[in-house]
């Protein structure tokens, strides 16, 4: 009953009597000493250049890491081209060789299809008549206007015959008409002459006439109806001439017909050789469509041999596309719609800046060595090369504030931008290709 309020305490009271056994164990100077600190806190002073030296460091990590997370970089494929419209460059031949006699175009003028671009001769001179192909023209001429006088000549003679048998052919035809009014005549009275002889037979047969009568009728019967032969065999002989008449007038026609073939023969002969001749002595060389003229390579005076070409025609509407030529390590992930920077050789980029375009297809097969342009298969040094063509943002260049067109033929450089990365990317790269090939 004495001892429970004793361990309702307990916690207190055990920490007070060890304190006494301690008190017993040791003196109160010894307590005392190890409860007082002998030492302060320990403090490492630095100096102001460490704290700045470190915030800069920091910085500047900071800012490498955000300059590799936030800024990227572009993979490009550096090639070379030259411009050329999208119908291509009609070239203008001469065909024959000679001097040029004329030229009758200039430089970026607009033809349209047949119009005259140089005229070229070939004549060939010599002391005795001069210009042969000049002789043998007006020869050929005074040839073909002598078939063309004589082919007149037999029309209006052939005319002349013509209406003398028409004028013959019309009498005919009155005079046979006349007979058939005779004939229709005649026999109108060859049978009033059949009745009258029918009735004095009648007369005689009851003995009111006597024999001598009915004789006389008879007779004029007879009469009568030879005169209708007679008329008949003349209407049947104008007939025939009728018909011989037309004969003829049909056999002029074909005759003069086949006078005139023959003299158009003749004189369709003499023009081939007219144009033959013409052909040698003189070349037209004309547009073979509308288009504009370029590159003209001929002058006045100058001689060309056969098949030269004197110019070229950018065909009207055409629009000028770049054509560019990667080698086969570039070529691998070029696609349609790619974007393009271009640098024209003619006007420096860093003067007049870069011009956009985009990828518009690739070959797939490479282009053999000798189509390609010559700087370019240089360039390539026997390497594979694709042709890709671009679709240019202008066709103009803005040079000194004016707008200057673009010319076909211009070379110029190339940068494809092939793949947009950021830099932490381009730095990864190689743990990615590792991780990829495990």
């Amino acid at each position: 009953m004495h001892d429970q309020p004793a361990l309702q305490g307990g916690p207190a009271e055990g920490a007070s009597r060890s304190e006494d056994k301690v008190r017993q164990l040791y003196r109160q100077q010894a307590i005392d000493f190890h409860r007082t600190k002998q030492y302060g806190t320990v403090l490492l002073a630095s100096p102001l250049s460490h704290r700045v030296l470190t915030g800069v460091g920091v910085a500047i990590g900071a800012g490498l890491l955000a300059f590799l997370a936030l800024f990227s970089t572009t993979r490009k494929a550096h090639c070379q081209g030259v411009l050329r419209p999208d119908i291509g460059v009609l070239g203008i031949q001469s065909g024959k060789g000679g001097l040029i006699a004329e030229q009758r175009v200039r430089e970026g003028q607009q033809v349209r299809q047949g119009d005259v671009m140089f005229v070229l001769t070939s004549e060939r001179t010599t002391g005795a008549v001069g210009s042969t192909e000049s002789v043998v023209t007006k020869l050929l001429q005074s040839r073909h206007e002598s078939y063309a006088q004589e082919l007149a000549q037999s029309a209006q003679s052939l005319q002349r015959r013509l209406a003398l048998a028409n004028q013959r052919n019309a009498d005919l035809q009155t005079e046979a008409a006349r007979l058939g009014d005779q004939v229709t005549l005649q026999q109108q009275r060859v049978t009033l002459a059949e009745q009258a002889y029918s009735r004095y037979r009648d007369l005689h047969a009851t003995s009111y006439i006597s024999a001598a009568q009915l004789q006389d009728k008879q007779a004029e019967l007879i009469d009568q109806r030879q005169r209708l032969g007679d008329l008949q065999r003349l209407h049947l002989g104008k007939q025939r001439e009728i018909a011989a008449a037309q004969a003829e007038l049909l056999e002029l026609r074909e005759m003069e017909e086949r006078e005139a073939r023959g003299l158009q023969r003749n004189m369709a002969s003499l023009e081939q050789d007219l144009a033959e001749n013409e052909a040698r002595r003189e070349i037209i060389v004309r547009a073979p469509q509308d288009g504009v003229v370029t590159a003209i390579a001929a002058n006045p005076g100058q001689t060309v041999g056969a098949n030269a070409v004197l110019a070229s025609l950018l065909p009207s509407g055409a629009r000028l596309e770049a054509e560019i030529y990667a080698p086969s390590r570039s070529v691998g992930f070029v696609k349609p719609g790619m974007p393009v920077l271009l640098r024209y050789q003619a006007y420096p980029y860093q003067k007049f800046g870069q011009h956009a375009a985009t990828v518009l297809d690739v070959t797939h097969t490479s282009v053999p060595p000798e189509e390609l342009p010559s700087g370019i298969a240089a360039a390539g040094r026997g390497e594979p090369m694709y042709r890709i063509r671009l679709k240019l943002e202008r066709q103009a260049v803005t040079a000194y504030g004016k707008e200057v067109s673009l010319k076909s033929g211009m070379l110029l450089d190339a940068s494809i931008m092939l793949e947009k990365r950021r830099l932490y990317e381009w730095v990864l790269e190689p743990l990615f290709s590792i991780s990829g090939r495990v």
